[in-house]
This record gives structure tokens, C-alpha cells and sequence, in this order.
């Protein structure tokens, strides 16, 4: 009975209180056990995770897939766990070391790592062995439906809707694997492949829908990248790597070729030949049907290819168009209709000759000025096509400046979109603007002068923000009338494309030139050449990569009259001639990315006309001559990114009397308080770029901020005096502020790109009740990065034009931001393309805006979300999305429903996560830490 009675006491003790005890101090007593099975689970663990490493990579490169979103996420979760056992394990050798758990008496410090090391082993390691991504290791990458293409509206020509319908029954049709349209050029051919190509880009016919321009020289290697890329392929920068993962893909394409001269293999473009078994098809065009017919034959049958005419417009279809470019204002006119139609015949029914015709009478409004055109219309002669004599006109009626633009630009490679940079190099180096002599000027001429071409339809957009191009029939033109007519401008030679291995060896192509192209060329050295050319004002030598020689006797001694020299991306020049120095008349000298040149000629001095130097991405050049001071015409010089040049000889640059912009960004140069006085001597300085690290930015600094000649500043590393702060305001370029202490808030309201990364202090990015009225009205990119404090965008609803020109937005690590766009902002971003926002943990929602329009955010073309937890929503309403053609999601885990509406149902969450930006965003976020 007593028995019974203390077992029944005993009992609850030892259930609560005894037994607990127990397991505690086994699990205190087994810490070095318990640590030991960790590491070697670990261990195990680890080398479990490099076999499937090496199988998934071995899979990835055979087989052109891409890692599944669940493996992705396996490897994550392995490497943290790997990453916290390594963290136990450090931390009981430490304890082991300095003492503090001690074996012989109990500690709980010990049993917590005792515990700690058990649990992770059991809940976390143990359990990974056992998982697998359940939608295997590998998966086919994302679908990559197409780009999105400017097209030109065809609404009011029956003829050309009905002609696009054809197209689009055609490629659908079984029978036909190709579908072949063929017309004079200008007639509107690629008009009509635009409008297919965004047709089926928001279909699901296809896999991939790919546009590519051939040219007719084409360039295979930059084709089959824009293939690869159109189709989701990674890693393909080597072009081996390129034909491989092409000529494995499976997936149904529909590959879209634009001018084509001539008939090419597809085993060039190395994807597999299109077939009614495998659904892929291609759409072409070009002005020959015999091209059209020969290139189809060589992988499918005759009547497998459906080819389509392109005619003329009918008379209604063409009077509309041409009223649309001139305007019914003018063309209604009863004095002016009858001759705008004898106008409208001399175009024939060509589109591009109506519309560049339209665009030209688009300012004539009297009845005298459209006969006049008339007149000189009907006095042209018929030339190598029947546009040109149309087309002609409309150049014989731009002035003198714009001509001499316009036929420059037909230098450069077919299909290419040209940096405007280039043509103010142009106007500076042959003196086209007289009486400019301010670089700032002259780019501001410049910039009206395109925009006069783009509105004369001389020129158009390029594929890049901020560049051109010419349509390939006005590219004709100007290369027909720099060969055919000493009127305007002496013989070009232009030589471009991959795989050139020698530039021209007959010496009478140099002698009667006045400019020649060698781009991209794979040749390694120059000729000798013989004789003189005296005519000779443009040499342009860009992209030849492998360019190792310039021959070292008098090859610049035959060029007296050369004004521009472009060795851009000469990547193995070493040394530039002694001769070089022979060029009195040079006024333009560009080496930029020239990265294996390791010093200027000492006869760089001599060069006393040079107005423009560039040396920006030069990255082994340490040094410049002190002959330099000589250059007392230099009106611009960049040394950006050369990043061992740590100094500037003493007296060179207050010898640079005329220089106006100076660019030092990215170099290796420290500024002190010598070389501010230097540059305080150079009355014409207007536009200093500057980079300064580990300084106080405080009374020293303000001579370079006083005289408000400052255009880009990157501070990094500093400390910041508020003094300064007043003295920002009137910065109008590039502004960067990275890992800056006492920055509270933003003073360069004026500025066109702002990056803030890593500065402590910052809080609010503009607070509206302390802003002045115009503050980031001119703002084009912001870049927000590891601001760890920083709580709002905007504070309070900011004035109209405030954020109106930004284009570019980019948030990234910043914790305890939680919306992204407050009351008022949106209605202001009209311009804003491409959004990014990455791991920001606290963001529940991107828009707040209670005035928020359907409309709102009308050219945004790419949006990418990535790392963010607590994202429910982008925005309170069901947004048009207009423009909206590229979306990458990853790892919004509460981001339930795809926000981009019916219009845009191709575009999905990809289950919370896309594999593809998370293979982008995580290489950018690796080489991004480490190059700052």
C-alpha cells in the first residue's frame, strides 16, 4: 500500500519534472556528439548538393533547359542550411577556445548549442536529404513569345489590312512552312512583318516569335544571338555556344526575316529547317520573288512556300495616308487640293515615298510653295528606282547642314542605331556648324538637326533610347548620291561585317575617298599605303577587335587633310605611330575601350587642332604625357574608367586654356585641393565630371560647386557637410551618392540620372513642403540601393512635371520601405519604361495612389519584381498595361493573382517564380556587391 502511495506521488515528479532533467542534461552532456554528427550530415549534405549541382549543369548545357523553379528553391534552402550549420559549428570552436562552455559543469550556453546543433540537424539537414523539387531538376525555359515593335499605323488602307489578313491565313495554313512576300523596296514590306509579328507575338500559335533584319550583309553571328535571345537561351555570348543550344531546340518558332538580298542557309542561322511535322514556320521578305523562291527551296518543297505580292497603294488609300502626313488643315484647301494630289501622283503608291513626301510638304501651305514642288517634282529625272526620284526631292529640299547629317550617316552599317554622340563628333570634326564653337552648342544643334530628319522621315527611331537609324531605302539613297554625285560630297568607302579579314589592298580605295568605315572587321593589320590621300577628312576603324598593327612608318603621313580618327573598341592596340603626330588638321580622336593601349605618342603635342580627345574605358593607360599642355584648342577630354591612371602631370590641365568638359569618373585619379586650383584656372570649364572617394566634402570642395560648371559628381565613401548642400542644387547631369554619411536629403533637384546606394541618413527621397517647385522635373533614371533607412519616395502630392522625363526606375534592398508610388505620383509617370524592385521585405504594394487612373503608366514596357515576401498587390485597380510586353515575378510568394489583365493573359506568375530572372537577377546581384 505504501508502495503504491509514494508511486503514485513519484510518478507525476518523474513524468515533469525528473525526466525533463534527464533529456537536458543528455542533451547538455552530448554537445561535442551532437556537433560531431552535424558536421558530418553537413558534410554529406554538401557533397549530395554538388553531384545534383554538376548534373543539373551537365543537363542545362546538353540539353538547353533551365534549373526548375522548386530545384532553385532547393538550393537555396540547402545552401542556407549549409551556411547555419557551418555558423553552429564556428561557434562551438570559439567556445571550445576561449573557455566559455565548460565541459565539467553545466552551462546553458552549452545545452543551447547542444540543442541547437540537434534540432538543425534533425528539422533542417535530415529533411533535405529526403526532398526533390517536385517538378524536377530541369525544366524548358520560359516561353519567350517575341519583342514588342514600334509599328505604323494602317488603319484607312483596305488594301494593306486585307494583305496583313493573307499573311496571318497563310502562316496558320498547314500546307505552307514558309510564307515569302516580295515588292520594290518601300512599298512597305516590313511594315506589313511587324504587324504579323506583334499579331502572333499575342497568340499562342508559337513558342517563340522571332524578328531579325538580314541585310544584305549579313552579320550570322549578331542573327543568331538575337535568335537565341528571342528564344530564352542563357549563357550564349560565345557563338559556339550559340550554334550548339540552337541547333538542339525543339521548341515551334516562327522565325520572321527581313531584307533579304539573297538566299542563306538556315544551317548558318543553325535552327532546325521549319516543317508541316513540326509546326515551325518562317515569314520573309525581300524584292526579288526569285530570292524568296530559291531560299525556301533549299530546305522544303515548292509547294510548301506561299508567296505574296506587295503592291502599290490604290489612289483612296494613298490620298489618305498623304493627307495624314501633310494635314487636312492644308490639303483641304481648295486652292492647294488639286495640286496635292498631282503631288500624290508623283509618289506612285510607294508608303515610304508618301510618307517621306508628306512629311516635307507638312509646313508648305501656300498655293505658290506646292507648285513650286510641283515644278521641281516633275523636272527630276528617273533614277536607279522609281522612289528615288521621289525621295530626292525631299532631300533637295533640307538644308545644307542636314544633307551633309544625312549622308553621313549612311556610313554606318545597314539596320544599325546610331548614338547621336557620333554625329556631334561629325559636326566637330569637319567644321560643318562655322561659326559654333562651344561644344554645348553644337550639341544642341545637333539634336535639332535629327529631329528635323526624324520629322522629315529621313530618319527614325533606333532599337536603343536615344538613337536612329535609316530605313534601308534611305540608306540607298545616300549611299547612291555619295557615289554617283560630286554635288554634295566626294566618294565613301564603307566596309562592314564579321569575318573581313583585310581592309582593301588596292590603294586607289583610299586615295579618292574622303571618308572611310572599317567596322567590325576581324583583320589584324593595316597596308602600307604608297600614296596620298589628300581628300581623306573621316577615318573610322571602330569594333575591329582583333586590330593589333598600325603601321609604324608614314601611314598617317599620306593623310594631311584627316579631321576624325575613331579607334573605338581596338582592343589589342598597344602603341599608336610616331606619325600620328603628323596630323595638324585632326580634331577628333576617339580611343575609347582601346584597353590594351599603354601610353600617348609624346608627339601628341603637336596635334594642335584636336578639339576632342577620348580616352574613356583606356584601362592599362597610367599615365598621360605632359605634352598634353600643348593641346590649347581641347575642348573635351575623358578619361572616364581608366582605372589605373592615378594622376595628371602638374600643369597640364591649366594648360587646356579652351577645355569645356572634363570627364574623370570611373579613373584612378584622387582630387586635392592642387588640382581643383589647377582646374579653377579654366575660365570655358562648363561641364566637370568628377568621382571622389574617402573625403570630407566640405570647404574644398566648394570652388568646383560655386562656379555651377559641375554636371556629374559621384561621391563615394564620404562624409557630407550640409553646407555643401545649397551649392548641388544646379547639377544637371549624373548624380551619385554611394555608402555617404550626412546625406539627409537629396539637394540635386535639377539632376537627369540619381543612384543612392548604402547612404545611412537618408529617410525620404523628395519631402514636397521642402522642395523646390521644379525639383526633378529633368530626372531620366533613379537608382535606389541599400538604403537601409529610407521610409518614401515622396512625401506629400509633388507639383506637375515633378518625375515627368523619367524613364528609368530601379529599388532594390531597401527594408522598410512599403509602397512604392504614394498619392499623386503615378498621374506624373507618363514616361516611365522599365520598373524594377528587388528585396525590399516590407513592400506590401507597389501602387497607393487613391487618384490612380486606368491609364496610368502608358509606355511601361518591362516590370520586374523580385524578392519581395509581402507584396499582396501591385495596385487597388485593373490597369490597361498599354505597353506593358515583359513581366518577370520571383519569389513574391503572396503575390496571388497576375495583375496585368486579359490583354496580357500570356503573361503569368510562372508559379510565383521565373526561372529565368532569377538566373539574371542573381548575377547581377553577385558581380553588382562585388564591383560596387
Amino acid at each position: 500500500m505504501a508502495t503504491t502511495i509514494i508511486g503514485a506521488i513519484l510518478s507525476p515528479i518523474v513524468g515533469w519534472i525528473i525526466n525533463p532533467i534527464a533529456t537536458k542534461f543528455q542533451v547538455w552532456r552530448n554537445l561535442s556528439e551532437n556537433i560531431k554528427e552535424l558536421e558530418n550530415t553537413r558534410m554529406k549534405l554538401e557533397a549530395w548538393r554538388s553531384d545534383k549541382e554538376r548534373e543539373v549543369e551537365e543537363e542545362m548545357n546538353q540539353e538547353g533547359v533551365v534549373k526548375s523553379e522548386g530545384a532553385v528553391l532547393w538550393f537555396s534552402q540547402v545552401d542556407k542550411a549549409l551556411s547555419d550549420a557551418n555558423n553552429l559549428r564556428s561557434e562551438y570552436e570559439q567556445s571550445q577556445i576561449s573557455g566559455t562552455s565548460c565541459p565539467n559543469c553545466f552551462c546553458r550556453s552549452r545545452y543551447q548549442l547542444s540543442k541547437r546543433a540537434l534540432k538543425h540537424k534533425q528539422d533542417v539537414l535530415d529533411k533535405l536529404f529526403g526532398e526533390e523539387p517536385r517538378s524536377g531538376w530541369t525544366v524548358a525555359p520560359p516561353r519567350q513569345i517575341g519583342r514588342n515593335m514600334n509599328t505604323v499605323s494602317i488603319e484607312g488602307q483596305t488594301t494593306t489590312e486585307k494583305l496583313k489578313g493573307e499573311i496571318i491565313d497563310s502562316v496558320l495554313d498547314d500546307r505552307y512552312v514558309a510564307v515569302g512576300l516580295f515588292g520594290m523596296g518601300g512599298i512597305g514590306k516590313t511594315t506589313l512583318l511587324r504587324h504579323a509579328n506583334e499579331h502572333f507575338r499575342m497568340t499562342q500559335h508559337f513558342d517563340s516569335v522571332i524578328f531579325t533584319t538580314v541585310s544584305c550583309t549579313p552579320n550570322f553571328v549578331d542573327i543568331r544571338k538575337q535568335i537565341a535571345k528571342s528564344m530564352g537561351l542563357k549563357n550564349c555570348e560565345d557563338d559556339n555556344d550559340v550554334k550548339e543550344k540552337l541547333c538542339r531546340q525543339t521548341r515551334k518558332y516562327m522565325l520572321i526575316l527581313d531584307d533579304i538580298w539573297a538566299p542563306i542557309d538556315l544551317d548558318e542561322i543553325c535552327i532546325p529547317a521549319p516543317k508541316k511535322e513540326n509546326g515551325c514556320k518562317i515569314l520573309l521578305a525581300s524584292r526579288s520573288i526569285e530570292v524568296v523562291t530559291r531560299f525556301v527551296i533549299r530546305f522544303g518543297a515548292r509547294d510548301s512556300l506561299r508567296s505574296i505580292r506587295v503592291n502599290k497603294l490604290q489612289p483612296d488609300e494613298a490620298w489618305n495616308l498623304f493627307v495624314q502626313k501633310v494635314g487636312k488643315d492644308i490639303t483641304s484647301k481648295s486652292s492647294i487640293v488639286s495640286l496635292a494630289k498631282d503631288v500624290l501622283k508623283k509618289c506612285d503608291g510607294l508608303p515610304l515615298a508618301i510618307v517621306v513626301i508628306g512629311s516635307t510638304m507638312a509646313t508648305r501651305e501656300t498655293e505658290g510653295e506646292w507648285k513650286d514642288a510641283l515644278r521641281e517634282l516633275n523636272n527630276l529625272v528617273v533614277m536607279k528606282e522609281e522612289v528615288f526620284s521621289v525621295l530626292m526631292f525631299s532631300f533637295e529640299k533640307l538644308e545644307p547642314i542636314e544633307r551633309s547629317l544625312f549622308l553621313y550617316c549612311c556610313l554606318f552599317p545597314e539596320d544599325y542605331s546610331i548614338n547621336k554622340e557620333k554625329l556631334v563628333d561629325f559636326a566637330i570634326g569637319e567644321e560643318i556648324l562655322s561659326g559654333m564653337h562651344r561644344l554645348k552648342d553644337i550639341r544642341n544643334k545637333v539634336d535639332v538637326l535629327v529631329g528635323k530628319l526624324r520629322n522629315s522621315s529621313m530618319l527614325e527611331d533606333g532599337d536603343y533610347f536615344g538613337t536612329f537609324k535609316m530605313h534601308d531605302m534611305m540608306r540607298e539613297l545616300a549611299v547612291w548620291i555619295t557615289s554617283t554625285s560630286n554635288k554634295y560630297l566626294s566618294k565613301f568607302s564603307t566596309k562592314p561585317g564579321f569575318g573581313i579579314t583585310e581592309a582593301p589592298a588596292d590603294a586607289s580605295e583610299w586615295c579618292k575617298a574622303t571618308k572611310i568605315l572599317m567596322w567590325d572587321l576581324s583583320m589584324k593589320s593595316l597596308p602600307q599605303l604608297p600614296d596620298q590621300c589628300p581628300q581623306l577628312h573621316t577615318l573610322l576603324l571602330a569594333y575591329c577587335f582583333f586590330l593589333k598593327d598600325i603601321p609604324q612608318l608614314q601611314f598617317f603621313d599620306h593623310m594631311p587633310a584627316l579631321q576624325i580618327l575613331d579607334l573605338t573598341n581596338c582592343y589589342e592596340i598597344r602603341n599608336l605611330p610616331a606619325s600620328i603626330s603628323h596630323l595638324v588638321n585632326l580634331r577628333s580622336l576617339k580611343l575609347r575601350c582601346c584597353r590594351n593601349l599603354q601610353d600617348l605618342p609624346i608627339g601628341i603635342g603637336k596635334l594642335v587642332q584636336l578639339i576632342s580627345l577620348d580616352l574613356r574605358g583606356c584601362t592599362t593607360l597610367s599615365k598621360l604625357p605632359i605634352e598634353m599642355k600643348k593641346l590649347n584648342n581641347l575642348r573635351l577630354l575623358d578619361i572616364g574608367d581608366t582605372k589605373i591612371l592615378k594622376r595628371i602631370p602638374r600643369g597640364v590641365l591649366s594648360g587646356l586654356r579652351k577645355l569645356e568638359e572634363l570627364n574623370t569618373i570611373g579613373s584612378g585619379l584622387k582630387w586635392f585641393t592642387s588640382g581643383v586650383e589647377e582646374l579653377s584656372q579654366l575660365i570655358s570649364l562648363s561641364d566637370i565630371s568628377v568621382e571622389i572617394s574617402k573625403a570630407n566634402v566640405f570647404h574644398w570642395f566648394k570652388p568646383f560647386l560655386k562656379s555651377k560648371r559641375m554636371r556629374s559628381l559621384d561621391l563615394r565613401n564620404c562624409t557630407i557637410d550640409p553646407s555643401i548642400f545649397p551649392y548641388l542644387l544646379d547639377i544637371d547631369g549624373v548624380m551619385q551618392f554611394k555608402s555617404c554619411e550626412g546625406l539627409t536629403h537629396i539637394p540635386a533637384h535639377g539632376c537627369k540620372s540619381l543612384t543612392l546606394r548604402a547612404c545611412p541618413d537618408l529617410k525620404i527621397l523628395l519631402n514636397v513642403q521642402e522642395a523646390k517647385r521644379n525639383a526633378f522635373e529633368s530626372l531620366g533614371g533613379l537608382e535606389l540601393d541599400q538604403l537601409d533607412q529610407l521610409q518614401a519616395i515622396c512625401t506629400g502630392v509633388p507639383q506637375p512635371g515633378c518625375f515627368s522625363n523619367m524613364s528609368f526606375m530601379e529599388i532594390q534592398e531597401c527594408p522598410n520601405l512599403k509602397v512604392i508610388f504614394t498619392n499623386g505620383v503615378t498621374q506624373l509617370l507618363k514616361k516611365l519604361i522599365h520598373l524594377t524592385v528587388c528585396r525590399c521585405p516590407q513592400l506590401v504594394k507597389i501602387v497607393a495612389d487613391e487618384d490612380l487612373e486606368i491609364n496610368a503608366f502608358p509606355r511601361l514596357k518591362v516590370m520586374e519584381l523580385c524578392e519581395l515576401p509581402e507584396l499582396t498587390d501591385i495596385c487597388h485597380l485593373d490597369l490597361n498595361w498599354p505597353s506593358l510586353s515583359e513581366v518577370h515575378v520571383y519569389l513574391c510568394s503572396k503575390l496571388r493573382r497576375p495583375p496585368f489583365g486579359a490583354k496580357h493573359a500570356d503573361i503569368s506568375l510562372n508559379d510565383e517564380m521565373d526561372s529565368q530572372m532569377t538566373k539574371e537577377y542573381l548575377w547581377v546581384k553577385k558581380w553588382g556587391s562585388l564591383l560596387g
